[in-house]
């Protein structure tokens, strides 16, 4: 079985990275305080079946790689660190001339060290296929719609189902990629991967599902981290009082009395406000918007929470989804409802989709049930993407 095979990996990482406009070579960037080609030797470095590394790098980067990775600790599996050639090809040219001069694997995988993702499950199966096949590369289907064009102009939709972007690592048979390296040298032929090389040789290339995690660092949208998500809670009390309005959602609601506050005491909206700031981690409402700033006398609770949306966008954050819940016996607000949504919609800039609002009673119990007042709880997600 595969198991018992010898299993070789060249990672090529030899490239300038010039489309990252970071003036540093891409596969040096650090992602969560780790560089991108340690994640990619790692997940190599840790898997059973690999037997050996060789690394190719840029001249100028060949002592630095060295000092760092060759025969140190936890990275004893690579055996060689060797300088790359101009092109991508070249460059793992120069890595099967380097094993070829060793012991010799019986498969031989080819992987971009800017592809710091692959799952150990990946490899694996990977290399079932390739002893299988004798060739074999990771693939995705394409998601979206492809068009041929010229001229700037669309000329041609192309059927998407047959469509796949293909990954690495990339398994060969040693001895099948060797030949047809030495192939495409003769011919003078450079392909876009090694799958492509073995194709020009006249050999068929096994598909295997790889999965969309499995990116290339490229340029510098690609080092979007993972959505971090934060949730934060909010709650809010107003007492009734004579000659007061009602105001819920910014929907002035006909009862006999009103809430006492020093704004608009819109209950509902300022347990929104203060969810929102806590997911964020700023404050609370007292903080930004004081019951003694005589500017807030009356203030239009709608126009706060517009305020309140500005610093969760100054954070970094946006807004996900809001819920909320009017605790009371009285007034019912179900024929609101609506229009309340579309209001804290409108000042959050989100659609009425991603908010909510219930109303509940206390069955009589409490301040709420002995009509002395409302209350209202909200939580509420926002979420940032941001650079590694």
């Amino acid at each position: 079985m595969y198991q018992d095979k010898k299993i070789i990996v060249i990672i090529a990482a030899a490239g300038s990275g010039k489309r990252m406009g970071r003036g540093i070579s891409k596969q040096y960037l650090e992602i969560d305080g780790e560089m991108i080609l340690e994640r990619s030797l790692k997940a190599f470095v840790g898997h059973p079946y690999i037997d050996g590394i060789c690394l190719a790098v840029k001249k100028e980067d060949l002592e630095f790689c060295k000092d760092r990775w060759f025969s140190a600790a936890g990275f004893e599996k690579i055996f060689a660190v060797i300088p790359g050639g101009e092109e991508r090809q070249d460059t793992v040219a120069c890595g099967i001339d380097e094993v070829s001069q060793r012991n010799v694997p019986d498969i031989l995988l080819i992987h971009d060290g800017a592809r710091p993702f692959v799952t150990s499950d990946e490899i694996s199966r990977l290399i079932e296929a390739t002893y299988v096949y004798q060739a074999a590369a990771l693939a995705v289907p394409v998601k979206d719609t492809i068009k041929r064009a010229q001229d700037d102009y669309f000329e041609k939709t192309i059927e998407r189902k047959t469509l796949f972007a293909v990954q690495t690592p990339q398994g060969f048979s040693f001895e099948l990629l060797k030949k047809a390296y030495q192939k495409a040298r003769e011919d003078g032929f450079y392909g876009t991967d090694d799958a492509q090389l073995v194709e020009h040789f006249g050999e068929r290339v096994r598909l295997v599902m790889g999965e969309y995690s499995n990116k290339k660092i490229t340029t510098k949208e690609d080092l979007i981290k993972k959505t971090e998500w934060r949730s934060g809670s909010g709650f809010d009390v107003h007492a009734f009082a004579e000659g007061r309005r009602v105001v819920l959602g910014g929907v002035a609601i006909p009862f006999e009395r009103g809430l006492l506050g020093h704004s608009d005491a819109d209950v509902l909206t300022h347990a929104v406000m203060d969810a929102l700031l806590g997911a964020c981690g700023l404050e609370d409402i007292g903080f930004h918007f004081s019951d003694k700033d005589p500017k807030y006398k009356d203030a239009n609770s709608l126009e706060l929470l517009s305020q309140v949306r500005q610093l969760v966008v100054a954070a970094g954050f946006q807004i996900a989804n809001v819920d909320v819940t009017l605790i009371g016996e009285r007034p019912k607000i179900a024929p609101y409802k609506e229009e309340m949504r579309k209001n804290l919609a409108l000042h959050l800039a989100i659609s009425k989709e991603r908010i909510n609002i219930k109303g509940t009673t206390t069955e009589r119990l409490g301040f709420c049930g002995r009509g002395e007042g409302l209350a209202a709880m909200a939580s509420a997600s926002v979420f940032c993407n941001n650079d590694y």
